[in-house]
């Protein structure tokens, strides 16, 4: 057997392998999907065969009897927040541990870096909100949501911090910036492929939560759209027509997101993993 013949062999597994993988993922999204427009009869039988007829009104009916405008404001409001707050704090708090090289720096990187091995802790997050009087706020939440998700953000930011000559930031001072002026002028737009990464991570990461908000959600009026897919599951037990109509609205905003910015997902990660 020649080179061609196992190098060609090998990229036929590499692409079976692939194929595979993408059946796989992509077949429960395709099953939810037409089990949307079923009707309840058709969707007591889990399969791919297509509907005899498509119930759009599966949808309207969904948005009305399990709230989702109110569910959708909801984690609009959270996951808003969130990315804005973790962007924000990140950013800054990645350049100035990156420009620093003191003990102190070092010491709150590494503090950071511990953040993205250790997991939440439960008790701490309740007694920390509670003391604070915070308790079933929407700003409980989103505290948590930056919180959880800075120490990865900061590493990402720091890649492509690491890269941007320091040169820049003597430059603007000598003009008169400030340091917020510089950064926010000179530094934050230089970070534009590794801020659309982090928005799509975080943004997709809140909006799918469901442990934080279980926990620090308590008032139905102020369930995210994991929860209200939780209660509206218990609701409709068996009628999965109306639960995938649900879940497959609830995805929406994260594929419009997904889609429009995909591009500076790669660029991001890449723009860090080179430059650290």
């Amino acid at each position: 057997m020649n080179y061609k013949t196992k190098k060609a062999m090998s990229h036929t597994a590499v692409y079976i392998i692939c194929l595979v993988m993408t059946f796989l993922v992509l077949f429960p999204f395709f099953l939810v999907i037409l089990t949307s427009f079923k009707s309840v009869e058709e969707a007591a039988i889990v399969n791919l065969t297509m509907p005899k007829k498509f119930l759009w009104e599966n949808f309207s009916y969904v948005i009305e009897q399990g709230k989702l405008l109110r569910a959708f404001k909801n984690s609009l409001i959270i996951t808003g927040c969130s990315v804005l707050l973790t962007v924000l704090v990140s950013s800054v708090t990645a350049f100035t541990l990156t420009r620093r090289s003191d003990k102190l720096s070092g010491l709150l990187s590494n503090y950071f870096l511990i953040g993205m091995i250790a997991p939440l802790s439960l008790i701490p997050e309740v007694i920390i909100v509670k003391t604070l009087g915070l308790s079933g706020t929407y700003l409980s939440i989103i505290l948590i949501h930056v919180a959880s998700r800075m120490p990865l953000s900061i590493m990402i930011y720091s890649g492509v911090i690491k890269g941007i000559p320091r040169s820049l930031d003597e430059s603007a001072m000598l003009e008169g910036c400030g340091f917020s002026r510089m950064f926010f002028q000179v530094i934050f737009p230089l970070l534009k492929p590794a801020v659309f990464t982090n928005i799509i991570i975080v943004f997709m990461g809140v909006w799918n939560d469901f442990q934080i908000s279980l926990y620090f959600v308590t008032d139905v009026a102020k369930n995210t759209i994991p929860l209200s897919i939780y209660s509206f599951v218990g609701y409709m037990t068996y009628k999965w027509n109306y639960v995938c109509a649900f879940i497959v609205l609830s995805i929406l905003p994260i594929l419009i997101v997904y889609i429009c910015a995909q591009k500076y997902i790669v660029d991001g990660m890449i723009a860090g993993a080179v430059k650290s």
